[in-house]
C-alpha cells in the first residue's frame, strides 16, 4: 500500500499520466538462457517508439542506451523488427530478473502521457538445489540405538522441487508405508526404530522438472554402548583369547593382564561397529593371571574378565606340555588350565582332547615302567 502511494505521488510530481491498453503475457525461462519480450503496437501507435520498464519501474533501455546501467548493456538489446514491433532481448537470465516488465508508448505529443501496451510476467525457472538434510531427534543429532528419528530434506528451486527418498536398491513412495519401519511423507523420512541393522545411507533426490536434479546422501550411525564377549580356544600349545566388541563409536579397546596393558594383540575390524581383539598366549610360558578386555566410548566403559590359573590335581605341578611330548614316569600329575569368564568355567572341546591324551600318556608310561 505504501509503495503504491509513493509511485502515485511520484507520477503526480512528474505530471506523467499512465494509461492502460494492455494485456498480460507469462514467460518462463531457465536460468542462463535468453528471454525475449515482443511488443506489437496498435495501429494508432505504429509511428511511436516503445520503451521497456523493468520490475522496479526503471527504464531499461532507450535507443541511445543513455538510461541503462553500463553493467546491463551487454544483457539488454532493443530491436525494432517492424514498424509496429519492438522487442527487448534479455540474455543470461538470473533469478534476480524475475518480475513484471512493461512495454510503454508515449501517446501524446508532449510525451507526458504513457500508454502501457503490454505486460510481461517473467518467471525464472531455477533447477533444484538441496540446502541440507537435517535430523530431528530427541538428542540433538546424537543418534542412539532404538530411537525414532526424522530426516528432513530442505531444497529450493522454481517451481518448488518434489522430494524422493532412496536407499540402495529401493525407492520410498510418499505418504505410503513402505515397510514396517520407514515412512516417507512430504519432504521427510520417518525411521521408527534406528538400530545397528538399519540401512546407513539415505539419499534425498530433489526434482522440479528443470535439469539437473540434485541429490544428497545422509549417513546415519546410531551410537551403541560397548558390548563384549570373550571366547577361548586351545591350538597345540597356544591359548587364543578372542574378545568381540560391539560399540559405536569405539574410543579405545585393549587387553590387560593383572591390570597391565598388553601391546602384542591383533585387532580385526569385522564391520563398522564390531571389532575383535585377539590375544595369543604360549602355554609353555608363565601365562597365568587375570585377563581383562576393556572397551570405552562416550556412553560408558565396559569390561569382561577371564581368569587363567593352574590347578594341581595330584598334589604335584608340571607345566603344560605339547601333546606329543614324553612325560617322565615320576611325574604322575599334570596341569589343568581353568578358563573363567564372568565367574563361569569355560572348557573347550580341544582342551578335553588334550587332557584325555595327557591322561593316556601318563597311565601308559606308569604301566610300562611298572612292568619293567
Amino acid at each position: 500500500m505504501i509503495s503504491i502511494f509513493i509511485i502515485s505521488f511520484g507520477l503526480l510530481l512528474s505530471s506523467t499520466i499512465i494509461l492502460s491498453d494492455d494485456y498480460l503475457e507469462n514467460l518462463s525461462v531457465n536460468t542462463g538462457e535468453t528471454a525475449t519480450f515482443i511488443c506489437d503496437s496498435p495501429e494508432k501507435y505504429s509511428n511511436k517508439k516503445a520503451d521497456f520498464y523493468g520490475p522496479t519501474g526503471r527504464l531499461l533501455i532507450t535507443k541511445t542506451d543513455d538510461d541503462i546501467a553500463s553493467g546491463d548493456r551487454a544483457r539488454f538489446i532493443l530491436e525494432h523488427t517492424y514498424a509496429w514491433t519492438w522487442s527487448l532481448i534479455l540474455s543470461d537470465v538470473s533469478d534476480d530478473d524475475a518480475g513484471e516488465y512493461t512495454c510503454r508508448i508515449s501517446s501524446s505529443s508532449d510525451d507526458q502521457t504513457l500508454t502501457i501496451i503490454k505486460r510481461f510476467n517473467l518467471t525464472v525457472l531455477i533447477p533444484p538445489k538441496i540446502i541440507d538434510i537435517i535430523i530431528e531427534s530427541n538428542n540433538n543429532e546424537l543418534l542412539k540405538e532404538n530411537e525414532q528419528i526424522i530426516l528432513k530434506c530442505l531444497a529450493r528451486g522454481i517451481p518448488q522441487p518434489k522430494i524422493i527418498w532412496q536407499l540402495p536398491g529401493k525407492t520410498f513412495q510418499l505418504n505410503k508405508r513402505n515397510d514396517g519401519n520407514i515412512v516417507a511423507y512430504e519432504n521427510k523420512l520417518l525411521i521408527k526404530n534406528l538400530s545397528r541393522t538399519t540401512p546407513i545411507d539415505y539419499q534425498c533426490i530433489a526434482d522440479n522438472g528443470i535439469p539437473p536434479r540434485d541429490t544428497r546422501t545422509k549417513r546415519l550411525f546410531p551410537s551403541i554402548s560397548p558390548e563384549m564377549t570373550i571366547q577361548s580356544s586351545i591350538i597345540s600349545s597356544h591359548i587364543i583369547l578372542n574378545c568381540t566388541i560391539i560399540a559405536r563409536p569405539l574410543n579405545s579397546a585393549k587387553w590387560k593382564r593383572n591390570r597391565f596393558e598388553i601391546n602384542t594383540i591383533k585387532r580385526k575390524q569385522i564391520n563398522d561397529y564390531t571389532v575383535e581383539l585377539i590375544l595369543l598366549l604360549d602355554a609353555n610360558t608363565n601365562i597365568f593371571g587375570m585377563y581383562e578386555c576393556e572397551a570405552e566410548n562416550h556412553f560408558k566403559v565396559s569390561k569382561a574378565f577371564i581368569n587363567i590359573d593352574e590347578t594341581i590335581l595330584f598334589n604335584r605341578t608340571t607345566t603344560l606340555l605339547p601333546k606329543y611330548h614324553r612325560i617322565s614316569p615320576s611325574s604322575s600329575s599334570y596341569a589343568q588350565i581353568e578358563l573363567l569368564l564372568n565367574q563361569t568355567s569355560i572348557c573347550t572341546y580341544n582342551f578335553y582332547i588334550i587332557l584325555f591324551i595327557n591322561i593316556i600318556l601318563v597311565n601308559y608310561s606308569n604301566g610300562f615302567y611298572n612292568k619293567r
